[in-house]
């Protein structure tokens, strides 16, 4: 799908037309409203070739309505299964604090695909809280015990991550 109007992008950021539930978010009873073409279209807005010249205002958009749920539920859908870490990367590239989803961008940085991991460390490390600090601790006991079993090239990507984890306990 390529878009030819940048005017256009504000249409799949109309948060009346969408509903959806996003993974790691606070329990709140406030649903963000986001439809599976949005999704869709998301995915081929900062994904295909075609749309290289739009991905940046993709995101400045994604952050001016802050509206980075829509790219969790991009991330989490099976459709992105080939452009995830790309989805993973807009995530830091949009400047949206994520830091409410810790626990989601954890589950991304064991994932076995190896781009997937760095980008969200990536996203991990540029988080500025503020963090609950037993989900901090948590995520520190998963990646220490997914240490154990990781390949050679993910060795210093988790330490360092370990690292960024420390430093958000008390912050």
């Amino acid at each position: 799908m390529k878009v030819d109007n940048n005017n256009d992008l504000k249409k799949y950021f109309d948060s009346k037309e969408y509903i959806t539930t996003i993974i790691g978010g606070n329990n709140t009873n406030e649903q963000p409203d986001v439809k599976e073409d949005k999704i869709t279209s998301v995915i081929s807005l900062l994904t295909d070739p075609s749309n290289k010249y739009v991905k940046e205002d993709t995101l400045i958009t994604l952050k001016k309505e802050n509206r980075g749920d829509i790219l969790l539920l991009a991330i989490a859908s099976p459709k992105a299964k080939d452009n995830k870490h790309a989805l993973v990367a807009a995530c830091w590239e949009s400047e949206i604090n994520f830091s409410k989803y810790l626990s989601f961008f954890i589950l991304l940085a064991l994932d076995s695909n190896y781009l997937v991991s760095l980008e969200a460390i990536t996203v991990i490390e540029n988080m500025a809280g503020p963090f609950e600090q037993e989900i901090v601790k948590d995520a520190i006991k998963k990646i220490k015990a997914a240490q154990k079993n990781i390949a050679e090239e993910k060795v210093i990507l988790f330490n360092d991550l370990i690292f960024t984890l420390e430093g958000f306990i008390g912050n």
